[in-house]
């Protein structure tokens, strides 16, 4: 089982993957799915980051400056993402705010990777320890969101299922 940050960094590579994959698509169809893949997979890394992780590392380190900047992130990236979850049409004001997301997506990764990571890596935290409670929360948020998208949760629990949506993206965009 990956620990704690290995298990962050994976999202984000998963996430970046996704950003990939939509700028390579074509067809409107295949790029809203792709975008609400993503979409599922930040929601359940900031679910899992803000009630697990985050507390964690802001008691080891005794800095709530980094924490509260990493909260204040998601939150744009939230009110970003409901901006998109309300939009019915895939047009140039879906594709900018996509963009925007996009880009505050990696610019909070970097600022993470780059520094709120490596001080929980090199702090007294027990990283093998909450990233057993960070699988245990995502298995959670999983069926909290109805992501449909997080079958790679498998290969962190074996034998676990993840709870397929039963939600229509027409009724999501309503």
């Amino acid at each position: 089982m990956p620990n704690a940050v290995q298990m962050i960094k994976q999202d984000h590579r998963k996430v970046a993957s996704l950003f990939d994959k939509y700028k390579n698509t074509k067809g409107e169809e295949a790029k809203r799915r792709i975008a609400e893949q993503a979409i599922e997979q930040l929601e359940v890394h900031a679910l899992v980051e803000e009630d697990i992780f985050y507390p964690a590392v802001e008691k080891a380190l005794g800095d709530g400056a980094l924490i509260h900047d990493a909260l204040k992130e998601h939150q744009v990236i939230k009110e970003l993402i409901e901006e998109l979850k309300t939009m019915e049409d895939y047009d140039e004001d879906f594709e900018e705010k996509w963009s925007e997301l996009v880009e505050n997506v990696q610019y909070h990764v970097n600022e993470e990777e780059s520094d709120l990571l490596l001080q929980a890596e090199e702090s007294e935290l027990d990283l093998v320890k909450y990233g057993t409670l960070m699988t245990e929360r995502r298995a959670k948020a999983i069926e909290e969101i109805g992501a449909s998208s997080m079958v790679y949760t498998a290969k962190l629990r074996p034998g676990s299922r993840t709870k397929k949506s039963t939600k229509h993206s027409e009724s999501r965009h309503a």
